[in-house]
């Protein structure tokens, strides 16, 4: 399924599960959702739409996977690009349309496995808004190829 060294399409359903945790309180993720895969070489790029809570636009996310980083990117109402790499420390701008905010996130641990079947991804980091912990975060990204999709160009 997941052919290295090509470029190639496929339709991919995801799913992202995590949360923010704040203080006392505990900001659950879920999303399940369908998207494109992409493969160049060691290079992993997954793009999905999302409608834009509260806004008649989308949200463009794309999550580019390589051997030891993965980056979730966010183009449209909402812009950022949140690096996660082993110890590291990334910082970002979060466009909104109430206004930027200087973001960082700081990753504690990051697993990846890839191999034919499936992406999985599990990170644990925390994130910094306008220099103070906004809150620890745990993140999982599986990707698998959609059984239910079939691309119109003779698939």
């Amino acid at each position: 399924m997941f052919q290295m060294g090509l470029i190639m399409k496929e339709f991919v359903d995801i799913e992202i599960s995590g949360a923010h945790l704040r203080y006392d309180e505990n900001d659950p993720i879920a999303v399940n959702i369908s998207g494109n895969h992409y493969v160049d070489g060691d290079t992993h790029k997954i793009t999905y739409v999302e409608e834009a809570q509260g806004f008649d636009e989308i949200i463009l996310n794309t999550i580019i996977v390589k051997k030891n980083r993965v980056e979730i990117i966010k183009e449209g109402v909402v812009n950022s690009k949140m690096i996660f790499a082993n110890n590291s420390r990334f910082k970002t701008i979060y466009d909104t349309p109430f206004g930027r905010l200087n973001m960082e996130t700081e990753t504690k641990l990051l697993l990846i496995d890839m191999n034919e079947d499936e992406i999985n991804v599990y990170i644990e980091y925390l994130l910094y808004i306008e220099g103070d912990r906004a809150s620890n975060s745990k993140m999982r990204i599986h990707i698998v190829e959609a059984v239910d999709r079939v691309d119109n160009k003779g698939g």
